[in-house]
């Protein structure tokens, strides 16, 4: 075989040099150009202009705006450019020294004023600031129609925040309960509406009618917007404010992240002795109850766990298949299983803090399909963590009793001095959005989200009790686990109809449910009293205290769905020379609710001793040689003639305290927004029909008050049954003292209405009170009436100066009171 010549090789180098030019001559031409991009905003109202002209001078090609305002004009040769900016009725502009890098992306806003067409105004290029960053939110909330305070994600991202809950603590006029509740200009939870991408969100709280907002993890968050004043393209239920959770959507350009982190807690540092649950202990990522669930032997089956079962036993004295139980061997049995079927893992076990950390993935492109463009955005996060605390005092007052003579409430205090807790928690979400844009004018989002959070918690009180006697010690005991499941689907559109004087369109549909599963809530309190021997020696007693005294073990599940669909029609107009708009809408809201519970305790053998408070000690007490059957009596004949019995098991579960719910709303609006000189005005009206609906599986007594009663098919049940009809006025007014200074102030009348669990006939002990919760049927809505002023200054890009007032005259307000149960 013969070597190629030199000249042979020559050729079939210059022939592969010009082959590889070929395959990257399109590759090295998009190299030396560049993209323009930015948004066209109106100069009057805030927000994009949808359809403005954006036109390169020098290379003769440009863009039209899309329904949102934004433009990208790719493929620019570097170089240096005048681009001009149009339209209809507005004055043009031109941005001169615009240089376009290769490789690159410049971004740039202008804002178009109306005025002479042929009137044009010159400025230099500058940057535009991202609708995602503090500045961008401040420029939309100084041309916003309502008194508003916003966080944004670069905030969120340099804060630190790990979910939704971290970042509303740094928003003005807004506080944090428990990291997840959230309070607005000082009014109970119970008072904010929640949104997530503008749809209202149910709750995964029997108790509260709040959206608990550690179920959104930061990474997914775009921004967070509270509104603090209602105008009537928002829901009625409006009373401290409204808070609109904004999720990653459409993305600029193709982006990744990976994220993982670790820490620590000052308070639980690393190796260090903390209290866990004892069946939870400190395991990984969780789903379902596991162990912790109704056994089935204490259900009928095991999907309907919250239907006592067709055979029931009340104790050893209650009635058999024969005489007594303790005297039937078949029922002596049943009841000895029934006994022994919780796991005994009552109180909290001393454990070593587990290692904590997160995780977080996402991806994000823009496809362009020739003047469509597709954007799609996918994240996964999951977290451990934990939080502990040791408090000093913690005061608690009972009632116990009320002045005859006086008509004072007399209370005494029970004093705990060590308030010890511990949190496990595990998160994991998932979020997926799509949109995509039809030409200029045509939008379509399909926002999808997936947050699952479950939390294992122990905790210990202990100090005195002069409830029971002056000075008792006594330990309160808590251990318990909880999973709560938010999935949430939307499907939104936007459009503007150019050939019908650009009129926008909005519409909406979404479906969410929320899942609350909490098996196995363990409670106790232990008394301890010091005594002596005969032979004077002293000795400690304990013993288990309490309505029931026994450990109790509550079982809790809820289930709700709401789906809503909505259309909002603006359409532009010219009003005392400035441009106005008249809005009108309608929106149809459905939430289904199914709660149900158990309630378990022990009827305690006095005769077994409690050796202490500790979990081994509580574990020992109610073990299989204590619960159940202990022992027999036979007679001559060496047959089992009775059977004797330690702990048994009480099923005290209550058919009241399940329940059903049904919540419809129907609601339909008008506005007009106007601008007089320096003077906007927002004025309109909304009108809302709702009905609430709660019935439980309990049949109501024949005394029964009519408004506690719902019948359905022709029988009687404990429940509520609420319709109500609204009218809901609406007027803000914003004057411009300068083009940085706002003078804002606001009129309107909202509600409230009551929640499924506040009319709901349920009564369930609440361990932060030592008593009973019981919802009443009875309720009627709150109706609002609001005042706003505010003044507010944009002195800096990204900073704002603000000083506001408000006044609410809230007629019928629903919170919670302490009742005594003797008057």
């Amino acid at each position: 075989m013969s070597l190629p010549t030199p000249r042979v090789l020559r050729v079939w180098l210059a022939r592969c040099a010009g082959l590889l030019a070929l395959l990257l001559s399109p590759a090295l031409a998009l190299a030396q150009t560049g993209t323009i991009s930015g948004t066209v905003v109106d100069g009057d109202f805030g927000g994009g202009l949808p359809s403005a002209s954006v036109y390169v001078v020098e290379l003769g090609t440009g863009d039209a705006a899309d329904i949102d305002g934004n433009y990208e004009i790719t493929r620019v040769p570097a170089g240096t450019y005048s681009v001009r900016y149009s339209f209809t009725g507005y004055a043009n502009q031109l941005v001169e020294n615009v240089t376009v890098a290769p490789g690159e992306t410049v971004t740039i806003n202008v804002t178009l004023s109306p005025g002479a067409e042929l009137a044009e105004v010159v400025v230099e290029a500058e940057e535009i600031i991202a609708t995602n960053s503090e500045a961008g939110l401040l420029r939309v909330r100084a041309r916003a129609a309502q008194v508003s305070d916003a966080i944004s994600a670069e905030a969120i991202s340099q804060s630190g925040a790990s979910d939704a809950g971290d970042a509303m603590e740094r928003v003005t006029g807004a506080s944090v309960q428990g990291g997840r509740f959230v309070f607005v200009r000082g009014l109970g939870d119970r008072y904010a509406n929640t949104q997530l991408n503008g749809a209202v969100l149910p709750t995964a709280d029997p108790d509260r009618r709040a959206v608990q907002f550690d179920l959104f993890p930061a990474g997914f968050l775009e921004n967070i917007v509270t509104l603090k004043t209602f105008t009537p393209d928002k829901p009625g239920n409006f009373s401290g404010g409204l808070v609109d959770i904004t999720t990653r959507s459409f993305p600029d350009e193709f982006s990744s992240s990976i994220s993982v982190s670790t820490g620590f807690s000052t308070a639980a540092p690393p190796g260090e002795s903390v209290l866990l649950d004892p069946v939870q202990g400190a395991s990984a990522f969780r789903f379902g109850a596991g162990s912790l669930g109704v056994p089935n032997l204490l259900q009928d089956t095991p999907r309907s766990a919250f239907v006592r079962p067709t055979t029931r036993i009340d104790g050893p004295d209650g009635p058999g298949t024969g005489p007594l139980v303790r005297q039937d061997a078949a029922a002596s049995q049943f009841l000895d299983e029934l006994s022994n079927a919780l796991a005994p893992g009552v109180a909290p076990a001393e454990g070593t803090t587990p290692g904590v950390g997160s995780v977080s993935v996402s991806i994000g492109d823009r496809v362009p399909m020739g003047r469509n463009a597709l954007g799609f955005i996918v994240g996964l996060t999951a977290d451990q963590g934990i939080s502990a605390y040791d408090l000093g005092t913690l005061a608690r007052i009972d009632l116990t009793g009320r002045n005859a003579e006086t008509g004072l409430v007399a209370v005494d205090t029970t004093q705990f001095r060590a308030d010890r807790r511990a949190t496990q928690s595990s998160q994991v979400g998932g979020i997926a959005n799509v949109a995509f844009r039809l030409g200029n004018t045509n939008e379509f989002n399909l926002n999808t989200l997936l947050s699952h959070v479950a939390e294992s918690e122990a905790r210990t009180l202990t100090g005195v009790n002069n409830v029971l006697a002056e000075g008792t010690p006594v330990t309160d005991i808590v251990a318990g686990y909880t999973e709560r499941t938010l999935l949430s689907g939307q499907l939104r559109g936007e459009h503007v109809l150019q050939g019908f004087r650009n009129v926008e369109l909005d519409w909406r549909g979404s479906l969410a449910s929320t899942r609350l599963e909490q098996p196995d809530l363990r409670q106790a309190a232990i008394r301890s009293s010091e005594s002596e021997d005969d032979d004077g020696n002293p000795f400690t007693s304990y013993s288990l205290v309490g309505t029931p005294p026994g450990p109790q073990r509550y079982f809790r599940d809820l289930d709700e769905t709401l789906g809503s669909g909505g259309l909002d029609v603006a359409v532009p107009i010219r009003a005392f020379g400035n441009r106005g708009e008249i809005k009108v809408g309608g929106l149809f809201e459905q939430t289904e609710r199914t709660y149900g519970e158990r309630f378990f305790f022990y009827e305690l053998d006095r005769s077994v001793p409690l050796t202490g408070t500790s979990g081994a000690a509580l574990a020992e007490y109610l073990s299989p040689e204590n619960t159940g059957i202990v022992g027999t009596q036979t007679n001559a004949a060496g047959e089992i003639t009775r059977y004797e019995f330690g702990h048994f098991l009480v099923d005290a579960s209550r058919d009241q305290n399940q329940y059903e719910g049904t919540n419809r709303v129907v609601a339909g609006y008008g506005m007009a927004e106007v601008g007089v000189g320096r003077l906007r005005l927002i004025a309109g009206a909304r009108y809302e029909t709702s009905n609430l609906l709660v019935v439980s599986q309990a049949q109501a007594p024949t005394d029964t008050p009519a408004d506690s009663v719902v019948t359905v098919d022709g029988t009687a049940f404990l429940g509520s049954d609420r319709q109500y009809n609204d009218l809901l006025p609406s007027l803000n007014v914003v004057y411009a003292l300068s083009p940085t200074m706002n003078l804002r102030a606001a009129a309107t009348r909202t509600l409230a209405r009551p929640t499924f669990r506040e009319i709901a006939p349920v009564t369930t002990y609440d361990f932060t009170s030592d008593g009973a919760l019981l919802g009443n049927p009875a309720l009627r809505r709150t109706l609002i009436t609001n005042l706003d002023l505010r003044w507010e200054w944009f002195n800096q890009p990204g900073q704002i100066l603000a000083v506001s007032g408000y006044y609410k005259r809230l007629d019928d307000p629903i919170e919670r009171v302490i009742t005594d149960p003797k008057n």
